[in-house]
């Protein structure tokens, strides 16, 4: 069989581009997934089927590149139906209208906020906020979590940051200031509500559409320049019409890759055959670098129903448009339960318990790269996260954890701390920048591998409408094609590019009779 489409990646992306593209019954599409497909809620592992913690159960076990001092980071991706809509810690934030001003201007007119927000409207059944910014009729339910289910301590953190001159924000996804707010989230009833939940799961029934899990690709098909199909790691071959690739911003680059598009003295040290010399692909990665400032923190009357539930969004520069520094308060929880390489083991610990202040700059300057380590599919691609290597990203995460301080000792939340465990209090305010670059964490946002841009843009991948440059029949639409990293999580940004791009392919794309 001859699909008119197949859609590589059944992550954020691409279960939304299955279930719009497979709308029209004329119109046959596959979707493949190189981890497991589970087809319904109930068939769900129960890691990841619980809102509470970010599960690693099904990953595709990924790490950076060592830094400059030796740090080898882990790079969590969604192995499994949902992607990464499958394992994160459900923070559904939109791009901000400032984003989407950048997206225009590198890209082109229809990624502006005005006609990007009738697609964040379709996608999201969200019944909060103003009815002029928001909808309740989309696949994608988010929800936001009431005060008393965000924890004591998040909520006198809310209360600190008012006094220091941060005030509540109602609805983060609106247009306006900054502040601290309540993250709407994809999760409800304590279930992760992935895409493949919210877009795949309710289509399955559609006899023109097709789901296949553990289908590890391995390439992109050509006759000539133009798509034709699809190599799965095994050997089979599929034919298609119309490839998209939704793979994310490291495995659409490697596929991108093998299949000879990419620079040319790249793949050819490979001995991969170039078939377009497209410089940009797998270069530009960009991700939100993190630190965690841990305090110990005395026990809570009752366990919160949310981990994160809140962000306090500040400017840090003084020609900042927007938010430039991410502050996400965590609820107290028992110690041991965060991630162990954050964590001092060996320190004894007061109380039994923790919070942290997870920090990020999200508007980073530093860029990284993804390559292949070989043409071998099975084999991880070699990824070089890039972070700090613009010096003024750890004084921003700085700056970060420097308010975070400021609010651990205003009241009421200093009441409830008894003392800061990392970096610690031997560790001055002016020491912070080298402590967080000897120390890198991630918000696990990679994205810009395969950017959009404009024509006249040497170093685009794709054009405003997802279109890979040098060839026909081949479109990506996923996180890897952001012309620059939003100031938010990437999820929801990812579902919007997919809306848009689907759009897009609908109009293009004539079913085949």
């Amino acid at each position: 069989m001859t699909y008119d489409v197949i859609v590589i990646g059944g992550g954020a992306a691409g279960c939304v581009l299955a279930n719009r593209l497979s709308a029209d019954a004329r119109r046959t599409v596959l979707l493949l997934e190189a981890g497991p497909d589970f087809a319904t809620t109930g068939d769900l592992p129960p890691d990841i089927k619980d809102a509470t913690y970010a599960p690693y159960s099904y990953d595709w076990g990924y790490h950076s590149v060592p830094d400059a001092f030796g740090n080898r980071l882990p790079v969590p991706r969604g192995r499994v139906i949902g992607g990464s809509s499958s394992v994160n810690v459900c923070v559904a934030m939109r791009a901000r209208p400032s984003d989407h001003d950048t997206w225009a201007e590198l890209a082109g007119p229809e990624w502006g906020f005005a006609r990007m927000l009738p697609l964040y409207q379709e996608m999201e059944h969200y019944p909060y906020g103003e009815e002029k910014y928001h909808g309740l009729g989309g696949p994608y339910r988010m929800t936001l979590g009431a005060p008393e289910d965000l924890g004591q301590h998040v909520l006198a953190a809310g209360e600190a940051s008012a006094r220091l001159g941060h005030p509540e924000v109602a609805d983060f996804n609106a247009p306006g200031p900054a502040g601290f707010s309540r993250t709407p989230l994809s999760a409800a009833d304590g279930i992760r509500l992935s895409t493949a939940i919210g877009y795949l799961n309710p289509v399955r029934h559609r006899p023109n559409l097709q789901v296949r899990g553990e289908a590890l690709v391995d390439r992109v098909l050509f006759r000539g320049t133009r798509a034709r199909g699809v190599r799965l790691a095994t050997g089979e071959e599929i034919p298609a019409r119309h490839v998209v690739l939704s793979a994310g911003a490291y495995n659409s680059p490697a596929i991108a890759l093998r299949s000879g598009i990419g620079d040319r003295a790249e793949l050819a040290a490979l001995g991969i055959g170039v078939l377009a010399d497209v410089p940009g692909v797998g270069h530009g990665l960009t991700d939100h670098p993190a630190y965690w400032n841990i305090y110990a923190a005395k026990p809570p009357p009752a366990p919160a129903r949310s981990v994160f539930g809140s962000v306090l969004s500040v400017a840090t520069g003084p020609d900042e448009p927007d938010f430039d520094v991410q502050i996400l308060p965590s609820a107290a929880v028992p110690a041991g339960s965060l991630p162990e390489q954050f964590v001092p083991r060996a320190t004894e610990h007061p109380t039994g318990w923790d919070m942290v202040f997870f920090v990020s700059c999200v508007q980073p300057r530093s860029r990284g790269s993804v390559r292949l380590s070989s043409a071998d599919p099975e084999d991880a691609p070699t990824i070089d996260l890039g972070l700090y290597t613009a010096a003024d990203d750890a004084e921003r995460v700085a700056d970060g954890v420097r308010l975070a301080r400021r609010i651990a000792r205003t009241r009421p939340l200093a009441d409830l701390l008894v003392d800061e465990r990392v970096p610690g209090p031997d560790i001055s305010d002016r020491e912070l920048a080298d402590t967080i670059r000897r120390a890198p964490a991630l918000y696990n946002h990679g994205s810009s591998t395969m950017r959009m841009g404009r024509p006249d843009d040497p170093a685009a991948v794709v054009d405003a409408d997802g279109a890979v440059r040098g060839v026909q029949g081949l479109t990506v639409a996923d996180a890897s094609v952001f012309p620059a990293m939003p100031r938010v999580a990437t999820n929801v940004p990812a579902i919007v590019v997919a809306e848009r791009i689907a759009s897009v392919l609908r109009e293009r794309l004539a079913p085949h009779n």
